[in-house]
């Protein structure tokens, strides 16, 4: 009977014009986030080319040849050497470029660069700690050491660093979370799923199956199943699609690359800037590569799927009326998510608000706690959160469904 209950909910769903709207939706979204990644690697090789750095220079040489002869004009020493300072590298930057331009750039030119970053962060290090790590300098010096240890991490398997704007599997996946997190992902599985009980109360098809001979909990129970399998479908799969295209049009190897992951924060008051601020805690982060990031994180989206989808399923099962469910789900959920944002007393408790966990990215390295300054924002923390909305939700949806008189 379950069985046939969980069939005839596929049926009805996937015959639901909504559905495949929703759908191709999400897909060209999907496609538009590639685009723009594409687009700001494109743009962004353009402005470090030599040949922009080089034009750039030039224009810059015309304001500082101006100033050199005003500066002579008006006698002014200081003024006069600063400028012909600024002229002299600039003129120095284009013949480096013109350099570039005739001999092309080194293959292992990163590496240099990496090897100059290296010994910048251990003479930062010694220097620390030749004056003595105090209350000060810790934070920096704690930062230094882990920045050094990334570093080595990098020559020591021959992965050249990224700066963030590569076309790659890691910064689409990151952008498209990034997008998750400003509601988009919550907002969609709202117009979807708000629908999913309260839509067969207008119509009364869901009469129909009361009238069976079966009880309501299986009815409830085969909704939910179908509808989250249905949304995980929607949202995973072309995720995974659009890493794999990524990755299959992409230079740039980035399976390997080292993230960190699971770092703790606490609060401290920094003296120069007199606000408290988040302060990274000694050695406990830790390091996976981008292809165990990438899983991490789609798994905890996945939860935090199935806890939206909970949450909307309660307000359909509440609501007799689709649009009434719909606005409650969508106005509700992106108050809490863009609210626990702006409103600093909503932040100091967005660790209890499951709606803040939609980047799943920033959860696993540690980057969510940064943006809403709660260093409660842990992976466990958010597991627990979710895990602890999920069973309400549905136990609310449950009584609701079962215990409460529904006319039709």
């Amino acid at each position: 009977m379950m069985l046939n209950l969980i069939k005839n909910e596929f049926i009805k769903i996937f015959k639901r014009s909504k559905t495949w709207i929703v759908f191709i939706l999400f897909i060209a979204f999907i496609g538009i986030t590639i685009f723009g990644t594409w687009m700001n690697d494109k743009n962004m090789r353009e402005w470090i080319s030599p040949e922009y750095q080089i034009k750039q220079a030039e224009e810059q040489l015309v304001y500082i040849r101006n100033d050199i002869k005003n500066a002579e004009a008006e006698g002014d020493t200081n003024w006069l050497n600063s400028s012909k300072e600024i002229e002299e590298s600039l003129l120095k930057q284009i013949e480096n470029n013109k350099e570039i331009i005739k001999n092309g750039v080194s293959e292992d030119a990163w590496k240099k660069e990496l090897d100059e970053r290296i010994e910048s962060l251990e003479t930062t290090i010694k220097d620390y700690e030749e004056t003595g790590i105090n209350e000060w300098n810790k934070k920096w010096y704690s930062e230094a050491k882990q920045n050094l240890e990334d570093y080595k991490y990098l020559k020591a398997n021959n992965i050249k660093p990224l700066d963030g704007w590569e076309f790659n599997s890691l910064t689409f996946f990151k952008n498209l979370n990034t997008f998750f997190g400003l509601g988009l992902l919550i907002a969609g599985i709202a117009v979807f799923m708000s629908d999913i009980v309260s839509g067969e109360c207008t119509p009364a098809t869901l009469k129909f199956l009361l009238v069976q001979p079966m009880k309501r909990w299986k009815i409830l129970l085969s909704k939910y199943i179908v509808s989250i399998v249905t949304v995980l479908l929607m949202i995973i799969i072309p995720q995974i699609a659009g890493i794999a295209i990524v990755n299959s049009t992409s230079t740039t190897e980035v399976s390997n690359y080292p993230i960190r992951i699971e770092q703790k924060y606490k609060k401290s008051f920094d003296q120069t800037s007199q606000q408290v601020i988040l302060e990274q805690i000694p050695n406990t982060s830790k390091m996976v590569s981008n292809t165990e990031f990438t899983i991490r994180s789609i798994v905890y989206q996945s939860i935090f799927i199935v806890t939206a989808c909970s949450v909307i399923f309660m307000f359909s099962t509440i609501f007799k009326s689709s649009m009434i469910s719909m606005a409650v789900s969508v106005i509700l959920t992106i108050f809490l998510t863009i609210g626990a944002q702006a409103i600093g007393t909503i932040r100091e408790y967005s660790h209890l608000l499951f709606t803040t966990y939609a980047d799943a990215s920033s959860v696993i390295n540690s980057n969510l706690p940064l943006t809403y300054e709660n260093p409660k924002l842990t992976i466990v923390n958010g597991l627990i959160c979710m895990a602890i909305t999920s069973i309400l939700a549905y136990t609310i949806a449950h009584i609701n469904f079962t215990k409460k008189d529904i006319l039709i």
